[in-house]
């Protein structure tokens, strides 16, 4: 039997379907979903060794840095959000476990001073907005 090499005779087979009318509003949406997950990690924390401003494989897991229910979604609009490794985030002495306090005071004084700083407000504007003052509370214990 003769072979012959006819990879060069036909033009390769699309993978992927190309959108029909059917799948164009699919394909748009999910173009739209895309765009919005990368708002939602919108970060304007500055570069620490403790967190990440991006998430990556190690720094897999989204932290709010103000994560009540009613300051979640604020936080994440205005990009006080961080990377963190799993055990930072949900160990024991991630800002979520019992010995994270630490961390936790640490990402909140933080996000305040790079809240004001970016967006060009004062500590009043921040009270407002978040209902405390972190920066105030160190001062006032002494840390």
């Amino acid at each position: 039997m003769i072979v012959k090499d006819l990879s060069n005779s036909f033009y390769p087979c699309p993978k992927n379907k190309i959108p029909t009318k059917n799948t164009k509003k699919e394909v748009l949406k999910e173009i739209k979903k895309q765009k919005k997950e990368l708002e939602l990690d919108f970060c304007i924390m500055p570069k620490s060794t403790k967190y990440s401003t991006v998430r990556t494989k190690k720094y897999s897991e989204r932290h709010e840095v103000f994560f009540s229910k009613a300051y979640r979604m604020k936080s994440i609009k205005d990009g006080l959000i961080v990377f963190l490794t799993e055990e930072m985030h949900r160990g024991d002495f991630g800002v979520h476990g019992k010995n994270g306090d630490k961390l936790n005071r640490y990402l909140k004084k933080v996000a305040q001073k790079a809240w004001m700083d970016y967006y060009k407000k004062t500590e009043e504007d921040f009270r407002k907005r978040y209902g405390k003052l972190t920066v105030d509370k160190e001062k006032k214990n002494g840390r």
